[in-house]
């Protein structure tokens, strides 16, 4: 799994029944934390790219439901590090507010959610540090635009909600710099309102047939 800006490449769960064939010729299964937010109540959910990148199988934890259900990755844009996922939930599922991330002020209240660690359900605050920050990835990959946040984001946040004070989606959690305490950054939701049109037609162009062979 790539998880850029910072080490999320820990195994952070050791199992002890590890197959010694895969130490011997370098194949493991490796198991990714991450977090997502309904956008849809049909069962569309956004998260980072970097969380699902290269999973064959994605499992969501639904709030009030005892067994995960297995999730379908409906489109990709990695280099807006944004994923749409399809889960059949059965019910129509609560969505969250959109808020508007244009009118973010410094020192602004923020409310991050996520499963860090495994930790799911975990709430912390903080503010908004910063606006329109430019940060660089593996690869020289630049991201732009991005929310700068001193609320607690730790492995497993990635893709998870960023709140203002009144619980409206302002932001994506996307990433902490590596060495730093209390700098983390955010997708601002209005970059994931476009980027969602993108994802959802690149689900309808699926569909398409041509009937053509070559």
């Amino acid at each position: 799994v790539v998880e850029p800006f910072f080490e999320f490449r820990r195994r952070f769960f050791q199992s002890p029944f590890d197959d010694p064939f895969d130490r011997r010729y370098g194949t493991r299964t490796v198991r990714s934390l991450g977090s997502g937010v309904v956008v849809d109540p049909d069962g569309y959910i956004i998260t980072n790219a970097h969380v699902v990148h290269g999973a064959t199988k994605i499992m969501v934890g639904i709030q009030g439901e005892k067994e995960p259900r297995e999730a379908v990755l409906v489109s990709t844009l990695p280099e807006k590090d944004l994923a749409l996922l399809k889960v059949e939930a059965g019910h129509t599922l609560m969505v969250i507010e959109m808020g508007d991330s244009d009118t973010l002020m410094i020192g602004e209240t923020t409310i991050a959610l996520g499963n860090p660690f495994g930790l799911e359900n975990t709430v912390t605050t903080g503010v908004v540090s910063a606006t329109n920050r430019e940060v660089y990835s593996e690869g020289n990959v630049v991201f732009t635009g991005l929310i700068q946040t001193d609320t607690a984001i730790n492995p497993g946040n990635s893709g998870g909600a960023l709140l203002d004070i009144n619980g409206r989606l302002i932001g994506i959690n996307t990433a902490i710099k590596q060495g730093a305490e209390g700098i983390g950054f955010a997708i601002p939701s209005n970059e994931v309102k476009r980027v969602m049109r993108d994802l959802l037609s690149l689900e309808q162009a699926r569909g398409l047939w041509l009937g053509i062979m070559v």
